[in-house]
C-alpha cells in the first residue's frame, strides 16, 4: 500500500512574500506520498505513469492519455519539444488548426466504394481541409528556413513526411486504416507545429534567463521530477507540473489552491467495426511508464493496411470517377511512399539532407544505446577542423551497414528488402570483411543500394536489377564491394526466399511486419560487431608501434580481445549472452575488468587524457568509476571522429533494464 501524506496541505502564503516560484504551488494535488505542484497552471492533470500502462490506439486512432499529442507526459530529453505541442481545447471548430484533432464519423465523412462497404475514401471536403493543414506547416517551415543559416534542421524533412502521409488519403483504404492514417497525419502536423514553437518561441526565451515569461496555456506542458527543469520551463512560460516526495516539500511553500487531479477526457474505447459493430482492437505497441520509449512508440509508423477484396479495375474506375478529369491516365507514383516518422531523424532522402548520426533514431526497433557512449556522442567535439588530413585519416566507410538504415525506411516493402538482403548475405559478408576487407570500404549509399535491391535473373555479366535511376557507375561499385554477396542475393530472390537467423528459419514475407525483438537483435549485432571491427582498425591506425614484433602484436591482440565477453572480436558466430555483459554490463563490478582492458588499449593512443593513466580498481568510489568510464568512451568517440570525419557506431544494449 502507498504511504499516506503525513500532513494536510492547505492554501498558504508566506508573510510578505506571495510570489509563486517554480517550487511553489499555484495549484497542488497529492497521491500517496507524491505531491504534484504547478507554479503556473490552475489544474493538475492525472499522470498515467504506471509500468503496466499500455500504448494502444483507441477508436479514434490516438493513444488516449499515453499520447503526448493528447495529454501531458513526463519530460523526456529525446523529445524536449513535446511540451510545446498545442492543446486542442484552444482550437475550436472553424479555427485554423481544428482539423489537427478532428475525428471523422463513418456515416457522415466517408465515401464507401459501394453501400455497406468498408473500403473507400474520406470525403473531398475533409481532404481539402487536411491539405490546408499541410500547406500551413510547409509555409511556416519555409519562412523559418529563410532566416536560418543551417537549412538541415530535422523539421524541414518532416514536412516531406507529412505530405507523403497525405497522399494516402487519395487511395482506396479500409475505414479502419483511414482512422489510423488520419491520426498519424495529425501527429506529424502537431510535431512540426510544436517544433516550430520550440525553435521560434521557447529557445529565444532561454537567452534571457533573468526574465520570467507569462505561461503559454495553449502549450501541452509536461511533468518532471527535476526542480532545475521545472525552474527553466517556468521561466520560459511552459506549463509544468513538478512531482516530489512529500518529505522533500518545504513546509512554507506558497499554495494558492489544493485541487483534485483532472482525469483525461479523451476517447478510451477500442475500435469497433463500423457496420458489424464487433471489436477490432489495434496492436499494443508498448507497455511501460511515461518516458522516451512511450513517446517513440506513439510515433511508430503504421503499416498494417488491409487489402481491398475486390477486382482492382473496379477500384481504379471508382477512383477515377472521384478525381477531377485531366485527360490523363490515373497516376500511382505516390503509392507506398510514406516516410518513417522519426522526430530525431532528418529528411528521409539521404542524398538531400541525411539524418544526424550523432544521436540514435528514436524508434522501438532501435536497442538502447550504452549509457557511457550515449554521453560521449553528445559531448564529443564535432568541429571539422579536428579531422585529420586525408592522407593521415582512416577509411571513413562502413564495414557493416549503418544501423540507422533499418529504421529510417520509407515503407514496409523497403523494410522487408533491407532485412531480407542483409540476412541473405550476412554470414558471407561478415567473414569477408573480417578476413580481407575491401579498400576503400563501402559508403552508406552503397549499403543502401545493396539492401534495397531485388535482383532478377541476369546474365553472368550483370549484377542484378537495381532501383530505377541508378547509374552504371553505382552498379559497378556494388560489384567491386559485394561481388559474392550479389550472387547470393540473386539466388535468394529467385529461390525459396527462406532465411536463417541464428538457427531460426524465417520467411521473407514476414519481414514486412517483423517482430520488434527480431529487428532489435539484428541491429544490436550490427552495432556490436561494427564497434569491434572499428576498434581493431582504429587501434592499428593509432597504436601500430605497439605491434612491431610477433610477441608485441600477440600481447596487443590479447588486450583487445579482453574488452569483450568470451574474449572475442567476432560475435556474429557466437550465441548471444543471456544478460548484458562486457562494456554493457549492468553493474560496476561486472563492467570493471572490461573497461580496464579498454583503458589499457586507449592509453597507447595519441592524446590520451592523463586521467586514463590511473587503473580501474574495485576500491575506487562509484562516482570516480563512472567518470573514468565515461572518459574512456568519450576519448574513443573523439578519436574515431578525428581520424575518420564521421561519428562511430557504438555499443548498444540487447536487454532493456527491468
Amino acid at each position: 500500500m502507498p504511504l499516506t501524506i503525513p500532513r494536510e496541505f492547505k492554501p498558504f502564503l508566506r508573510d510578505g512574500d506571495n510570489a509563486i516560484t517554480a517550487t511553489d504551488a499555484h495549484s497542488l494535488a497529492y497521491d500517496g506520498q507524491l505531491v504534484f505542484t504547478s507554479p503556473n497552471m490552475t489544474f493538475i492533470p492525472q499522470l498515467y505513469d504506471n509500468p503496466s500502462n499500455i500504448v494502444q490506439a483507441r477508436a479514434d486512432g490516438k493513444f488516449w492519455a499515453m499520447d503526448p499529442f493528447q495529454w501531458p507526459q513526463m519530460y523526456a530529453d529525446a523529445y524536449t519539444w513535446s511540451f510545446t505541442i498545442p492543446r486542442r481545447e484552444f482550437h475550436e471548430p472553424g479555427t485554423d488548426l481544428w482539423y489537427a484533432w478532428w475525428s471523422p464519423a463513418f456515416s457522415d465523412d466517408f465515401e464507401p466504394l459501394s453501400p455497406g462497404h468498408v473500403f473507400g475514401k474520406l470525403k473531398s471536403t475533409h481532404r481539402d481541409h487536411l491539405f490546408r493543414l499541410y500547406e500551413q506547416a510547409k509555409k511556416r517551415v519555409g519562412s523559418y528556413k529563410l532566416f536560418r543559416e543551417n537549412k538541415q534542421d530535422a523539421v524541414v524533412g518532416w514536412v516531406t513526411g507529412l505530405r507523403s502521409v497525405f497522399e494516402r488519403f487519395k487511395e482506396m483504404r479500409a475505414w479502419r486504416d483511414i482512422v489510423m492514417i488520419l491520426a498519424e497525419f495529425q501527429r506529424r502536423f502537431l510535431e512540426i507545429w510544436s517544433m516550430m514553437d520550440y525553435l521560434e518561441i521557447f529557445e529565444p526565451r532561454l537567452k534571457f534567463e533573468d526574465r520570467a515569461h507569462g505561461v503559454n496555456k495553449t502549450w501541452m506542458g509536461c511533468f518532471t521530477k527535476d526542480s532545475a527543469i521545472a525552474l527553466r520551463l517556468h521561466k520560459a512560460g511552459v506549463p509544468v507540473w513538478l512531482i516530489r516526495d512529500v518529505r522533500l516539500v518545504n513546509d512554507n511553500i506558497n499554495i494558492c489552491q489544493v485541487v483534485p487531479f483532472t482525469p483525461a477526457d479523451l476517447v478510451f474505447g477500442m475500435y469497433l467495426h463500423p457496420i458489424k459493430n464487433f471489436a477490432q482492437p489495434f496492436d499494443i505497441r508498448h507497455k511501460g511508464p511515461s518516458d522516451h520509449q512511450r513517446q517513440a512508440a506513439v510515433r511508430q509508423l503504421y503499416l498494417t493496411f488491409e487489402e481491398i477484396p475486390i477486382d482492382h479495375t473496379e477500384v481504379n474506375r471508382f477512383a477515377a470517377s472521384r478525381e477531377p478529369s485531366s485527360g490523363k491516365a490515373p497516376t500511382r507514383t505516390m503509392k507506398n511512399k510514406s516516410a518513417v516518422y522519426e522526430p530525431t531523424a532528418l529528411r528521409q532522402n539521404q542524398s538531400q539532407v541525411g539524418r544526424d548520426k550523432w544521436c540514435d533514431v528514436a524508434h522501438p526497433f532501435m536497442p538502447n544505446i550504452n549509457t557511457f557512449f550515449e554521453s560521449a556522442m553528445s559531448h564529443a567535439e564535432k568541429d571539422l577542423s579536428r579531422v585529420k588530413p586525408t592522407r593521415a585519416r582512416m577509411d571513413e566507410g562502413y564495414r557493416l551497414p549503418d544501423p540507422g538504415l533499418f529504421v529510417n525506411v520509407l515503407s514496409s516493402q523497403s523494410l522487408k528488402k533491407y532485412l531480407a538482403n542483409w540476412l541473405a548475405c550476412r554470414e558471407s559478408w561478415l567473414k569477408h570483411v573480417y578476413m580481407s576487407p575491401p579498400s576503400p570500404l563501402p559508403r552508406s549509399q552503397s549499403w543502401r543500394d545493396l539492401l534495397i535491391m531485388q535482383p532478377t535473373p541476369q546474365p553472368s555479366s550483370s549484377s542484378g536489377q537495381m532501383p530505377s535511376g541508378k547509374t552504371g557507375k553505382s552498379k559497378a561499385k556494388l560489384d567491386v564491394f559485394f561481388g559474392d554477396e550479389l550472387s547470393l542475393l540473386r539466388q535468394f530472390w529467385t529461390g525459396s526466399q527462406m532465411l536463417q537467423w541464428r538457427g531460426q528459419k524465417i520467411e521473407a514475407a514476414m519481414l514486412e511486419n517483423p517482430p520488434h525483438h527480431l529487428i532489435q537483435q539484428i541491429i544490436y549485432e550490427i552495432c556490436e560487431q561494427s564497434f569491434r571491427y572499428d576498434l581493431l582498425e582504429l587501434d592499428e591506425h593509432l597504436a601500430g608501434h605497439m605491434r612491431l614484433d610477433r610477441e608485441a602484436k600477440k600481447r596487443r591482440m590479447e588486450l583487445l580481445h579482453g574488452i569483450f565477453p568470451q574474449h572475442a572480436l567476432t560475435m556474429w558466430d557466437k550465441d548471444f549472452s543471456t544478460r548484458n555483459d562486457g562494456l554493457n554490463a549492468e553493474s560496476f563490478h561486472d563492467a570493471l575488468p572490461y573497461f580496464e582492458n579498454f583503458r589499457q588499449v586507449l592509453i597507447a593512443w595519441d592524446g590520451a587524457p592523463q586521467d586514463l593513466k590511473q587503473p580501474f580498481t574495485e576500491s575506487m568510489p562509484k562516482g570516480e568509476k563512472w567518470q573514468h568510464m565515461k572518459q574512456c568512451a568519450l576519448f574513443y568517440v573523439q578519436s574515431f571522429y578525428d581520424n575518420t570525419g564521421r561519428p562511430p557506431v557504438v555499443p548498444h544494449i540487447l536487454y532493456a533494464a527491468p
